[in-house]
């Protein structure tokens, strides 16, 4: 599953601490404010500071991509369910994607997507 993190590091496995920075990471991600959407390196690397430039980049892809893909999780489940979004079924989705994910973060990528959902129409992207 983090087969850019091993590429990073010749092939080695990777830090057994990678899910703890992975939820650090998507909880940056999730900032409200002036933080919104806008790259989490400069913030990880005051949380993590051994981690190198490639691994603190590699960190923003992977919290980026589960962000994104679980407000779109949420749309498609407000698209087709309503009012009636089973916030467990969003939970069995997202986490078989993303098994790293805390349940704190799980359900606040689940309130974060249906803010979106209902209030936009759809999910939020960063370009």
């Amino acid at each position: 599953m983090m087969s850019w993190l091993r590429k990073l590091r010749g092939g080695t496995p990777p830090r057994p601490d990678t899910d703890a920075v992975l939820n650090d990471g998507l909880e940056l991600a999730m900032d409200w404010g002036e933080s919104w959407l806008a790259p989490i390196q400069d913030r990880l690397r005051e949380r993590h500071p051994r981690l190198s430039q490639a691994e603190l980049d590699g960190f923003d892809a992977a919290c980026r991509e589960a962000m994104r893909f679980g407000h779109e999780t949420v749309h498609a489940l407000v698209r087709r369910s309503g009012k009636d979004v089973d916030p467990a079924e969003f939970a069995t989705v997202f986490n078989a994607r993303h098994p790293w994910a805390s349940p704190e973060n799980t359900a606040r990528l689940f309130n974060q997507g249906l803010y979106y959902a209902w209030k936009t129409g759809g999910p939020a992207t960063a370009e």
